[in-house]
């Protein structure tokens, strides 16, 4: 089945428009690479002066070339790239890929120009792949084409890149081959004005031989696009990725503590986490990582087998592994018994397995075969050192074989502390597809990666709950408030209501005569001013609690019509509920883009910061799994002989908010706080909600 991009990757022409017999030019670099690694399709150098590049004809012109062209590198200046597309049109070549620099990123004349070039290639049904590209790379065998300007060689693998910086796609590279491994497909497509990183990854995801994607993102365009391209990839395959540059529009000046309380960069963790892709903060941990995804199964599970011979990388390995959240189990009993028979005196049989530092092949291979079959371990980490008196790449080999005869289905990572003399054991693990590292910690990092992984991939079937919700109303008291302002409190709490949410009880009152009875509202009762200039009540003195009779609720009254007399007030009455453990619920718009936000709440939660925002919808196991990230969440777990929170009621508040945010897009941002949370099963009541309209 063919690919709208199958035409990009796998073209049976390529013209470069700029070829030079100048070594030191794009032009002459981007014909050497094609030629230099066997492409088989027609290439075609044009050069106003025609004559002979590398050995080829030149042409003067690409509509002078005889064969097919579906691709036409451009590497002239900027102020000629117009005159070549529309020379591209008249020989009905598909796609254009534009090295050259100058466009939108310097702005001006540059972006009126790529506008220029934009108008052309829709005129003739043009793809155009950047401006300001580097290029792509297929290392496909049947087409072999390094349509790029760089210089690292291109080697066949199972991980495809993808960045927009040139710079990181060749950082990546680099690094994989260093690390033993290639690509598959490769390409950094610059400002991505036609040809979007969306459509490149969904090639990429079609893509059999392509077992993992790397991924490098400075911006996104279309977020809602991209989860949804994106999402039907990670359920297949994984995509790693590495975001540079911080959305700081996700940070901008407002009033909410939901607002206030995202950091820089959380909308772009919100999203690669809502597309199943697994952000990384570091290239050297991407790229290891990745060398694992290319050529070893996922876990099952979290249980780490450990082997090792020397004992101190075996406990850093045991640390650095518990630390990130993976586990140790105890193994079998049979597994244990195999391992005293077959393992010397000397050794350690329970896991970590510590096989001593004169093990040779007989007992590594007797050690990996215990972990790999044992029932309760679901990866394998292998700590080598490789000592002059022991045949270390004899054992080596010994693992290897092993594994392949057991038919060994768990991911395995190496760790080999040794040099350049032994080099020969580490590429015996390479060749097998075994990834290799020089640090536990890296091993380690690199396993909980792969499990953290398989539990997004079986996690994206969890279901989201909907609720019964008086929407129409909701959308008839919005309809009364002014958009882009806080709406009034009483109003907040009757959509709260209108999607039962659990708001303590409340009277709107402007005079005297609205203030309720004892019998209406029994005491004691907290009195909070209404007016459209007064957001913080607290910190503006908006605030009475503990009124506890029929006096002081006058008296209350008439303090604050007083204070706030030049801001129209009116005052909420509010049933001051028991006290209990405080939370924040709520909800924030980037875009189209629900945020829903929970942490520890009160007075304190904008200097304690312990909050979690997930991208709407989200199921009710991936709320409490969120809440369950907090540091805080011990105190709601129940900590020191205390009794454990209403968790339930709290999840049941924000997936009715989810449902809120989602049925009512006018709502710009909501805070529920403090919800106050009650001992487990006794619920949890909403004393202050504020919501914003768009």
């Amino acid at each position: 089945m063919t690919h709208p991009l199958d035409s990009l990757f796998k073209p049976r022409g390529v013209a470069v428009i700029g070829a030079s017999n100048k070594e030191l030019s794009i032009g002459h670099r981007v014909v050497t690479n094609i030629l230099e690694n066997g492409y088989a399709g027609g290439v075609y150098p044009v050069h106003p002066k025609g004559g002979e590049i590398l050995g080829l004809q030149a042409y003067r012109s690409v509509v002078d070339v005889p064969g097919d062209v579906d691709v036409a590198n451009i590497c002239i200046r900027n102020i000629f790239v117009p005159t070549a597309v529309e020379e591209c049109g008249r020989k009905g070549v598909k796609n254009v890929i534009i090295h050259t620099a100058g466009f939108r990123e310097v702005g001006g004349k540059g972006a009126e120009l790529e506008d220029q070039i934009m108008e052309i290639a829709g005129k003739y049904g043009i793809r155009v792949y950047g401006p300001n590209s580097q290029g792509f790379m297929n290392s496909d065998p049947d087409v072999s084409l390094y349509a790029n300007f760089t210089f690292t060689p291109m080697k066949e693998g199972t991980v495809s890149v993808l960045a927009q910086s040139g710079g990181v796609a060749e950082v990546l590279n680099l690094n994989l081959r260093e690390r033993g491994m290639g690509f598959r497909l490769y390409a950094s497509n610059g400002n991505a004005r036609d040809i979007s990183i969306p459509e490149i990854l969904e090639y990429f995801g079609e893509d059999e031989k392509t077992k993992v994607i790397l991924l490098h993102v400075e911006s996104m365009k279309d977020p809602a696009a991209f989860i949804e391209t994106v999402s039907k990839i990670t359920s297949k395959k994984p995509v790693l990725a590495i975001k540079s540059g911080k959305t700081v529009e996700a940070a901008s000046a407002i009033q909410s503590h939901t607002g206030s309380l995202m950091e820089a960069d959380t909308l772009t963790d919100a999203i690669l986490e809502k597309s199943g892709v697994l952000r990384f903060h570091s290239m050297q941990e991407m790229v290891d990582a990745a060398v694992a995804f290319g050529s070893q199964p996922l876990p099952k599970g979290r249980g780490v087998g450990i082997m090792t011979n020397a004992g101190g990388p075996g406990i850093i390995s045991i640390d650095e592994c518990v630390e990130r959240g993976l586990e140790l189990p105890g193994l079998a009993e049979e597994t244990k018994q195999f391992l005293v028979e077959n393992l010397p005196p000397e050794a350690y049989c329970e896991n970590p397995i510590d096989t001593s530092a004169t093990a040779g092949p007989a007992v590594f291979a007797a050690t990996v075969k215990a972990l790999a079959e044992d029932p309760n371990t679901d990866s394998l980490l292998i700590n080598m050192i490789t000592p002059f008196f022991v045949d270390c790449e004899g054992s080596a080999k010994a693992m290897v074989e092993t594994l392949a005869e057991i038919g060994a289905d768990k991911p395995v990572t190496g760790v080999v502390m040794t040099n350049e003399n032994w080099g020969s054991t580490i590429d015996t693990f390479r060749d097998a597809g075994i990834p290799v590292y020089s640090y536990p910690e890296t091993a380690a990092m690199v396993l909980r990666a792969m499990v953290r992984y398989a539990e997004m991939r079986a996690q994206a079937d969890e279901k989201v709950e909907t609720f019964e919700a008086d929407t129409a109303r909701a959308r008839e008291l919005l309809a009364d408030c002014e958009g882009g302002n806080f709406i009034p409190g009483a109003t907040a709490y009757e959509i709260c209501r209108c999607y039962g949410l659990p708001v303590a009880d409340f009277r709107l009152a402007r005079t005297e005569t609205d203030l309720p009875s004892k019998d209406d509202m029994p005491f004691p009762l907290a009195l909070k001013v209404e007016a459209a200039d007064v957001v913080h009540k607290t910190e503006q003195g908006g605030l009475l609690l503990n009124i506890n009779s029929e006096e002081e609720l006058r008296a209350g009254f008439r303090s604050l019509m007083d204070k706030f007399a030049g801001s129209d007030p009116a005052v909420l009455i509010q049933r001051q509920v028991p006290e209990g453990r405080e939370v924040i619920i709520g909800g924030k718009r980037e875009g189209s883009l629900p945020l829903l936000m929970m942490g520890l709440g009160g007075i304190y939660v904008e200097v304690l910061k312990d909050v979690a925002f997930k991208l709407a919808p989200i199921s009710r196991q991936a709320t409490v799994r969120a809440m369950e990230s907090l540091k805080t969440y011990p105190l709601l777990a129940g900590v020191r002989g205390e009794a454990p929170c209403d968790i339930a009621s709290i999840t049941d508040i924000v997936m009715r908010i989810q449902q809120l945010m989602l049925d009512l897009p006018e709502i710009q941002e909501l805070d529920l706080n403090p919800v106050i949370v009650y001992d487990e099963g006794k619920g949890a009541s909403i004393v202050d909600a504020r919501m914003r309209l768009r």
